[in-house]
């Protein structure tokens, strides 16, 4: 299976955090599995570093290394990917260009996504989501 990570996932899995549901932490390491994150998780994680909004317990770069070290592919932002992000539906109670970002890129690749993100279930008709809420 195909598994897109949403930015807390990639997170929760690199610092063994609890939140991450042990249904989840095992199919990431599945070796059935291919896991991938997209670089606007790495975007994301950066604006939120240099606004405050988030702590780490490692810098990105150490991040980024530690994604790598763990066997997660890191699937570039493409055309066909912008493109998938402008047919998905609008929700005004879910406009984070993030989120809207991975749901495309998984839709697009055929990827299941995994996020504990409540919202994401509005998009279940379109996107292959496995909810780790």
């Amino acid at each position: 299976m195909d598994i897109l990570l949403d930015t807390h996932t990639l997170l929760w899995f690199l610092e063994d955090n609890p939140s991450l549901t042990p249904q989840a932490k095992e199919l990431i390491e599945d070796m059935e599995n291919t896991i991938y994150v997209s670089i606007i998780s790495f975007y994301e994680i950066s604006i939120k570093l240099s606004i405050g909004k988030l702590r780490l317990p490692d810098t990105l770069n150490d991040t980024i290394q530690k994604t790598i070290a763990s066997d997660i592919s890191i699937i570039e932002m493409n055309t066909e990917h912008v493109v998938a992000y402008q047919e998905i539906p609008v929700n005004p109670n879910h406009r984070d260009p993030f989120d809207r970002m991975l749901i495309a890129t998984a839709i697009h690749e055929d990827f299941y996504l995994i996020s504990a993100d409540g919202k994401f279930k509005d998009y279940s008709s379109i996107l292959k989501l496995i909810s780790i809420q």
